[in-house]
C-alpha cells in the first residue's frame, strides 16, 4: 500500500486507535506501530522482520501517510498481499482511507 489518509485525526491519535484495535488479538504479538518524528513505522516480526516507513504530511484537518521506504523479510514476501489487505481493513476500521 503506497499511501493512505486519515481525516480529522492526528498521527498520535491514529497510532493509539490502531494499537487499541490490535490489543487482545494474536496480531498484537507480531505487529507494532509507532510514530517516530515525521514518520509512521509499521513493523511485523515473525520469522524475520519487515518494516514499512510512511512519511507523514498534514492535510486539512488530518494527515496523509506516504510510503517512504520498506524492508521486507524474505520469509514475508509471499504474504505481502495478505498483509496489505489486512492493514487496509485495519486503517478503514480506525477512520482512514486507502488511496
Amino acid at each position: 500500500m503506497r499511501s493512505f489518509e486519515v481525516p480529522g485525526s492526528d498521527p498520535d491519535a491514529f497510532v493509539a486507535r490502531v494499537r487499541g484495535e490490535l490489543a487482545g488479538t494474536d496480531l498484537a504479538r507480531v505487529v507494532r506501530i509507532e510514530r517516530r518524528g515525521a514518520q509512521l513505522i509499521v513493523r511485523f516480526s515473525r520469522l524475520g522482520t519487515s518494516e514499512l516507513r510512511y512519511d507523514l504530511v498534514e492535510e486539512g484537518d488530518g494527515f496523509r501517510a506516504r510510503l517512504g521506504g520498506e524492508r521486507v523479510a524474505l520469509m514475508h514476501v509471499a504474504f505481502r498481499d495478505a498483509f496489505d489487505r489486512n492493514f487496509e481493513r485495519l486503517i478503514a476500521r480506525v477512520g482512514g482511507r486507502v488511496d
